[in-house]
């Protein structure tokens, strides 16, 4: 059981109306796209270096991250 982590990155993705691929539904600004579902598969876009290094920094170190600062979300694991 991991403490003091996302879940949200390995169980669910938000596309916006565009197409855009974000991290999770704490990053309404779009400040963190992994990449656009017209021009790129999702399996493509889950596995590219964006996506792969914010999964890295999360694991390591979230308050690196702006929108993973104040989320409560991997308290409840």
């Amino acid at each position: 059981r991991l403490k003091n982590r996302c879940k949200r990155l390995w169980q669910s993705a938000v596309i916006t109306n565009s197409g855009d691929v974000l991290p999770c539904c704490f990053d309404q600004d779009a400040d963190y796209v992994s990449g656009n579902m017209q021009e790129m598969r999702f399996s493509d876009i889950n596995n590219n270096p964006e996506s792969v290094n914010f999964r890295k920094k999360l694991l390591t170190n979230r308050k690196q991250i702006d929108i993973c600062r104040n989320c409560t979300e991997g308290l409840r694991l």
